[in-house]
């Protein structure tokens, strides 16, 4: 391949599509997320390396990988990248206007709390920002964190897996949640030892919550006994309605179905189970994931009484 011109001028979008398939490793799901052809990313792309004067990529069994020359031109990139995002920023900023595409994966007892609130704030007072919501369990959202396919996550985490600089947005405690005249939730509380060989319908590791569970039976002989594996609340839910188990889960997502009589909580204590919900960034947040982040932070102090309320007093 002949050598690169002097001083060429680079095109941001080529730039764009070169980092998204370095990262991602496959042209055609590049193509699939940018709504375009698959020719039409490789022309990008074959322009990019006559300008760099060597091959970017190489072919495998899985996809494409980063030829020597494209590990040491994608750092570069990045930084272009990410100082053009803060151009637009500033520039936003001084006109008063924030825009952009802000990217949250969250855990889907999350979404009517804290996710459906953000989306209505936005609406109102940031039309220009478009936000894409994702759900999934949290192992899967530091992954996409990782890999800088999402802005924002919004993981449980335990005390344990918390690291020191992480920033905690909220800590719910965890509930025992039973049918309908069940004995041992009828209580506002219901001591951690009462879990002792309950059947329990819990996520599937190594969802973080499940893990602090077996760890804290450990340390406190208890038999934390898992009869069915299902990440869904949903499904959580309905197999403790009919009368196939129990669940824990935080408040907020099970006050609807306490006050309609359907199910029963009850707060575990002695020790709690408290649930750390996690606010984790990509490493350069643009001005409008600035503004969202803020926006949740708002959410959650003022519907913070909703989220962890005990449920009422059991008659």
């Amino acid at each position: 391949m002949a050598k690169p011109s002097e001083a060429p001028d680079w095109d941001l979008r080529a730039l764009r599509i070169f980092s998204l398939v370095a990262r991602s490793g496959s042209i055609t799901k590049v193509a699939i997320d940018l709504g375009v052809s698959q020719p039409a990313i490789s022309r990008y792309l074959s322009m990019l390396e006559k300008q760099c004067g060597g091959y970017l990529f190489t072919r495998n069994g899985r996809g494409v990988g980063l030829t020597e020359l494209g590990k040491q031109v994608q750092p570069v990139v990045e930084q272009v990248l990410a100082s053009a995002s803060d151009l637009n920023d500033v520039i936003a900023a001084a006109h008063g206007r924030v825009s952009g595409t802000v990217r949250i994966g969250t855990l889907p007892s999350l979404s009517n709390a804290l996710i459906v609130p953000l989306l209505l704030r936005l609406q109102r007072e940031y039309p220009a920002i478009h936000v894409q919501i994702v759900e999934s369990a949290a192992g899967q959202i530091e992954s996409w964190l990782q890999r800088r396919e999402i802005d924002i996550g919004l993981p449980y985490r335990s005390h344990d897996a918390l690291g020191s600089d992480e920033d905690v947005l909220l800590r719910l405690p965890s509930y025992l949640i039973g049918p309908p005249g069940d004995r041992i939730t009828a209580a506002r509380q219901v001591p951690f030892a009462k879990l002792d060989g309950l059947p329990l319908v819990l996520s599937r590791k190594p969802s973080s919550v499940r893990m602090m569970l077996d760890e804290m039976g450990r340390r406190n002989g208890v038999d934390i006994r898992v009869t069915v594996e299902a990440d869904s609340g949903f499904i959580q839910k309905q197999m403790v309605v009919k009368r196939s188990g129990y669940t824990l889960l935080p408040w907020h997502f099970v006050a609807a179905e306490v006050e309609r009589g359907e199910l029963q909580a009850s707060e575990i204590v002695e020790p709690s189970v408290v649930r750390i919900v996690s606010l984790m960034l990509t490493d350069r947040p643009t001005q409008a994931v600035k503004v969202v982040t803020a926006l949740l932070r708002e959410i959650v102090s003022e519907s913070l009484a909703q989220l962890d309320a005990l449920p009422p007093e059991a008659t």
